[in-house]
C-alpha cells in the first residue's frame, strides 16, 4: 500500500506479510503514485526514483534521460506491458514536457525518455501495445499508425501508443478519459473506456484497434442505462475491467456490471454490490484479480454504508485496517486479511490509503 499522511510531503510504501505484520519505506509524495506488482516484483516511485523491489532486495534508480534529470509532481498511469511497467508522467517543473519510465521486469533497469504521452488520463494495453489519451492532431505527424482512427475524429481522439520495451513510439489513442490515472481494459483487441458527458450522462466507449476497421466502428458510444429510480451516484463511470464476459465498473462506492456491449445498443446496469472502503479510501484505489476486487477499510463492520460525498471523507486515524476481498459474481464482501497497526513505523493518525496492489502469488493461492 502507499499510505500517505495529511498536510505532509512524504509517502510511504507499506508491505504487508500474509501474516498482516508490515514495514515500511518513507518516499517523497507524488499525486496519484501507484504500484506495480508482478511475477519479477514490486515497482513504484517518488519525485526523482524509480524504485523496484525483488527477491535480492530494493534498488532505487535515479530518474535521468540524456544526462538529465526528470522531477515529477504527478503520475498519470502504471500498466504492465512488455515484460515491464510503463509509467506516465507530469514534469514537477511546468514549463518542462512530460515524460515516460519503462522499467524492464527482468532486469529491474528503469529507462526514461520524454513524451507528450507521458501526462494522459487513461492507458490500456493490448498485447506489447500501449494505447494512451493523444494531445490532439498534431500526432497525425505518425503517418504510418493513421488508419487507426478516421480524419473526421482526429479532433477527439489522436493517434499515440508505444512499444515501450524497444524504444520507439507507435500510435493508437483514446480519448482523454475525465478520470486522470485510470487504466482501460483490452479484450481481443477491444478496448473498454468508461467516460462522463457535459450532461452526466455515463457510457462505455468501445474502441476497436485493428487496422482497417470501418470508421463507423472504430470508436462506438454506449450509454449507460441504470435501474429506474437509481440517483445516488456521484461521478462516472471509473475502474472498468471485464471479467468472465462481463463488464463490470466504479461509481463512488457502488460497483456495477452489464454484459458486453454489441452492435450500437445501450448497456443495462445490474448493480454489484458496495465496495467497503474508508481511510479516506476513493473507490479507485482497489485490486482486480479474475473474479474478485479488493479494497481496504477500517470499519470492523464489513456491512456499514457510508453515504457521504467523497468530498466530505476526511483523514482519519487507522486503529485497525482490513484487507476486504469482494466477490464479482455475487458482490458478497469478506475479510481477506487483517493489517497489525500496531506499534508500526508508518503514520495512522491522518492517514490515508491512495494506492494498492496485491502478490499475484498470493492471489493464486487464496483467491
Amino acid at each position: 500500500m502507499r499510505i500517505k499522511e495529511g498536510g505532509e510531503d512524504s509517502s510511504y510504501l507499506v508491505l504487508v506479510s500474509p501474516k498482516g505484520e508490515t514495514r515500511a519505506i518513507e518516499l517523497d509524495d507524488v499525486e496519484g503514485a501507484a504500484i506495480s506488482w508482478t511475477e519479477d516484483g514490486i515497482t513504484t516511485s517518488d519525485r526523482n526514483h524509480d524504485y523496484v523491489i525483488d527477491e535480492t532486495g530494493l534498488t532505487a534508480n535515479e530518474r535521468t534521460s540524456g544526462g538529465n534529470e526528470h522531477e515529477t509532481q504527478h503520475e498519470w498511469y502504471r500498466v504492465q506491458v512488455g515484460g515491464g511497467t510503463l509509467v506516465g508522467f507530469s514534469p514537477a517543473d511546468s514549463s518542462k514536457d512530460p515524460f515516460v519510465t519503462y522499467i524492464d521486469g527482468a532486469s529491474g533497469k528503469a529507462t526514461t525518455r520524454v513524451s507528450p504521452y507521458g501526462a494522459t488520463s487513461t492507458a490500456a494495453v493490448c498485447g506489447e501495445r500501449v494505447l494512451s489519451s493523444g494531445r490532439g492532431t498534431d500526432t497525425k505527424a505518425f503517418e504510418d499508425d493513421s488508419e487507426s482512427i478516421p480524419e473526421n475524429q482526429l479532433d477527439r481522439a489522436a493517434l499515440t501508443s508505444a512499444y515501450p520495451h524497444d524504444g520507439t513510439d507507435i500510435l493508437t489513442t483514446l480519448e482523454p478519459s475525465a478520470f486522470p490515472g485510470t487504466t482501460s481494459p483490452c479484450v481481443d483487441g477491444i478496448v473498454y473506456e468508461g467516460w462522463e458527458n457535459d450532461a452526466d450522462q455515463h457510457f462505455v466507449r468501445v474502441w476497436n484497434t485493428t487496422k482497417g476497421t470501418p470508421a463507423a466502428q472504430v470508436a462506438v458510444d454506449h450509454e449507460i442505462v441504470y435501474p429506474e429510480g437509481d440517483s445516488s451516484r456521484i461521478g462516472g463511470p471509473d475502474r472498468v475491467t471485464v471479467s468472465d464476459g462481463q463488464l463490470f465498473w466504479v461509481v463512488d462506492n457502488a460497483m456495477w456490471s452489464a454484459p458486453l456491449p454489441t452492435g450500437a445498443e445501450p448497456i443495462r446496469a445490474r448493480e454489484v454490490g458496495y465496495l467497503e472502503g474508508s481511510v479516506g479510501l476513493d473507490a479507485e484505489v482497489l485490486a482486480y484479480s479474475s473474479s474478485d476486487v479488493y479494497t481496504v477499510t477500517n470499519e470492523s463492520d464489513l456491512h456499514e454504508r457510508f453515504t457521504r460525498r467523497r468530498s466530505d471523507r476526511v483523514w482519519t486515524e487507522l486503529t485497525e485496517l482490513t484487507l476486504v476481498r469482494t466477490d464479482l459474481a455475487t458482490g458478497k464482501p469478506s475479510v481477506a486479511l487483517d493489517v497489525d497497526v500496531k506499534d508500526v513505523d508508518f503514520p495512522t493518525k491522518d492517514a490515508s490509503v491512495t494506492a494498492l496492489a496485491i502478490n499475484p502469488e498470493w492471489l493464486a493461492e487464496n483467491g
